[in-house]
């Protein structure tokens, strides 16, 4: 568990580098063009303090549209990272491979997308409701899915209810009204496309399903620490498999979820070392953008299961050795290197009372970049009120 990335840091720390780079290449943009560019001082002045206002720039456009930020990060992540871009290759044909060795039918996959995912039928088959109510005899048309929104209007409920007319009048006449929070309002809440509840008939999963989806759900975190010797892309799969926790029939507690995670953990690592050959396979068809047919065909027609080569030594640890040392470059290393794996020895650890603690190290991480390019900032600031950029 404790190399699986739950927090989002890592992003956090690719962000906050992204936001250092902008404001390191604007102002040597902005020096440059002071000192070189052509034309009439006015134009010069312009162009130097867009450049200069760049970063102010990035960060409002990340508070106004964060899902486009993101969607340009990941973009430029996968040009700038290769490991990045493995990772998201090996994640993917962990879920994929898994999902095929459980026996669930493979509908598609993405991993040149912002959202990458592998899709199986026929749990995520809008149309699964519609087809068993017509096996059963009824009229399909007349029956809604629960995944449709259901038009709620305050004439539907009491007038003095909280979510009636006469509730919001009040809210919004009254002298003695109170705050109120509108987000937790019906007119302004939609059913979530993953929800496992949203499928009709929904009567709760069984534990053996429950037991194969939450194989293939950290199947993705399993094929990354084989790899590069930790995973993370476990924020929105360690999520959605608490979401089918939820929806299981008995009930499961906190602990058992806990424990059930743990043993999914071990047992999917498992079954991957021993399938590596076919990961790689795998991997080797989505990376080049293969159809769900030619997925099926490099599983079933791999000769080298497990990738042994006879070689002597560890394989695993070879084949982690080699993924690093041809993903990594080095911005990876100098900015975002340094991450805990299953191959680092633990030889920043002190022993001491209490458990001891951890040795501190060089590094730029959390809000770092920001104060590094706030330092920038400033440096330009002083160099350009000291006379460095003036009209003459």
């Amino acid at each position: 568990m404790d190399l699986i990335e739950l927090s989002g840091d890592r992003d956090a720390d690719r962000a906050s580098l992204g936001l250092l780079s902008v404001m390191v290449g604007s102002t040597l943009t902005a020096l440059t063009a002071n000192q070189n560019m052509p034309g009439p001082e006015i134009l010069r002045f312009l162009v130097v303090w867009i450049f200069s206002f760049a970063p102010l720039a990035f960060v409002g456009y990340g508070i106004a549209t964060p899902d486009k930020l993101q969607t340009a990060l990941v973009s430029v992540q996968r040009q700038v990272f290769p490991a990045y871009r493995t990772r998201m290759i090996q994640h993917e044909a962990g879920h994929l491979l898994m999902g095929h060795l459980l026996g669930l039918p493979v509908a598609g996959y993405t991993t040149n997308a912002v959202k990458n995912a592998v899709e199986f039928y026929p749990l995520s088959d809008k149309n699964r409701g519609r087809d068993r109510a017509s096996l059963l005899g009824f009229d399909a048309p007349v029956f809604r899915d629960r995944d449709e929104p259901v038009a709620i209007t305050p004439e539907d409920v009491p007038f003095f209810s909280d979510v009636g007319r006469g509730g919001l009048l009040l809210e919004e006449r009254s002298v003695f009204r109170n705050a109120k929070n509108y987000s937790d309002s019906p007119f302004l809440k939609l059913p979530s496309e993953n929800e496992p509840t949203s499928a009709w008939p929904f009567r709760g999963f069984d534990h053996r399903t429950v037991d194969q989806l939450a194989v293939v759900s950290v199947a993705g975190v399993c094929a990354e620490i084989l790899a590069f010797g930790n995973a993370e892309g476990g924020v929105a799969d360690i999520s959605q498999l608490r979401q089918i926790f939820a929806a299981a029939e008995p009930k499961l507690t906190d602990r058992e979820m806990e424990n059930m995670i743990r043993y999914t953990l071990g047992y999917t690592v498992s079954q991957l070392r021993r399938h590596l050959g076919v990961l790689d396979a795998l991997a080797a068809v989505m990376e080049r953008g293969g159809s769900v047919a030619e997925c099926v065909l490099a599983i079933e027609s791999c000769e080298n299961v497990n990738g042994f080569d006879g070689l002597l030594g560890d394989y695993e640890l070879r084949r982690r050795q080699d993924f690093r040392s041809k993903s990594g470059n080095l911005i990876e290393r100098v900015f975002l290197g340094g991450e805990r794996n299953i191959d680092t020895d633990e030889n920043c650890l002190v022993e001491g009372k209490g458990g001891g603690y951890r040795k501190e190290t060089a590094r730029l991480t959390g809000d770092d970049p920001l104060y590094a390019a706030i330092a920038v900032a400033l440096g330009f600031l002083a160099w350009a009120s000291s006379g460095g950029l003036s009209l003459h």
